[in-house]
């Protein structure tokens, strides 16, 4: 990735001073990309790496920000989740949009380059839209199979069968009685190094391995389709990826509870055990303040007007609720 030399970039800065009426006063303190910021391209725009779904909700973000800080432009390069972290750790992205967590891996590399941990600000919670990429989770079982719902604990102990003990191997394990009782439960799913896999893993079943006869795939619609093929499967994917053939579980919590389906409505309260989210991470050095720019960005994200241009998007990515967004702001204050 080219960057600007030091000169360039002081020049950069004073360019983009210049645009905003030849003063800082029409931004707030210290909102200016740093003269030296690696991140601000040889055009002077500031760059952005990450994730390509995020397109449309960046872009209403941008005009959004413009308008209190003019003169600040954006370049957006979205290619995919993945290319997110090494940008961030190197600099040369003023912050990584993803669809998902940094991975184990991931983390590794970016405190070997940075010296510690980024800052993860969740800004939407993930779509039913079928358009989208990024979704809730759901457990599926084939159209022939009786049950209804499932704890996370009882998912838990058939996706980790034989790996501590749990024995969750044949659907009487899981409350099905009559000829159900003595069938082998068959496993699809994510496999466990994609970033649905990493996150059942890391989320709901307590880092535990996956059991040894659990089929993964690379694609949600290839684990539906798993399901889809076999009565004694049960499988998690993308909520969003439903198809003849498999149906979606009502799913309590590990603790137990009311068993709840994804909607718009629960997903928005909150109330959907199995929701995703949409992440920005952040440059975050232990003990010091976030970059201006970067924590200025985030507040206009998660205010009202950010939220709303989020939540007006077409692939049907939704605003957090209040105490979600009490949460991320919390963050940006530590």
């Amino acid at each position: 990735m080219k960057t600007p030399s030091s000169r360039t970039r002081a020049s950069l800065a004073a360019a983009l001073l210049l645009a905003a009426g030849g003063s800082a006063a029409a931004h707030a303190p210290g909102t200016l990309p740093a003269p030296d910021a690696p991140y601000v391209t040889a055009q002077g725009a500031v760059r952005v790496v990450g994730y390509n779904d995020m397109q449309e909700m960046l872009e209403a973000l941008n005009r959004l920000f413009a308008k209190s800080h003019p003169g600040i432009r954006f370049e957006l390069q979205l290619k995919g989740t993945r290319t997110a972290p090494p940008a961030l750790a190197s600099g040369g992205s003023l912050f990584a949009p993803m669809g998902a967590e940094f991975s184990d891996a991931e983390l590794a590399a970016y405190r070997q380059v940075a010296g510690h941990a980024p800052l993860a600000i969740r800004v939407a919670h993930a779509s039913l839209d079928p358009r989208a990429l990024s979704s809730p989770l759901a457990l599926y079982v084939n159209h022939s199979n009786p049950l209804r719902e499932l704890t996370l604990a009882q998912a838990m102990a058939a996706f980790t069968a034989g790996i501590d003990g749990r024995t969750a191997l044949v659907w009487g394990d899981l409350g099905l009685g009559g000829a159900w009782a003595t069938r082998q439960v068959r496993l699809c799913g994510l496999a466990p190094d994609t970033a649905l896999g990493i996150f059942m893993r890391r989320h709901h079943f307590d880092g535990r391995q996956y059991a040894s006869h659990f089929q993964g795939f690379r694609q949600s619609a290839d684990a539906v389709s798993c399901v889809a093929g076999s009565p004694a499967a049960l499988g998690f994917a993308g909520s969003n990826r439903v198809a003849p053939g498999a149906r979606i579980l009502a799913v309590a919590p590990a603790s137990g509870g009311h068993a709840v389906l994804p909607s718009a409505s629960a997903v928005a309260a909150g109330g959907y055990p199995l929701d995703r989210h949409l992440l920005i991470y952040v440059r975050k050095v232990p003990g010091k303040p976030l970059e201006p720019l970067a924590e200025a960005y985030l507040r206009m994200a998660l205010s009202p007007a950010g939220q709303q241009a989020i939540g007006s998007g077409t692939l049907g990515y939704q605003p957090l609720n209040p105490q979600e967004l009490a949460d991320e702001l919390g963050k940006l204050g530590e």
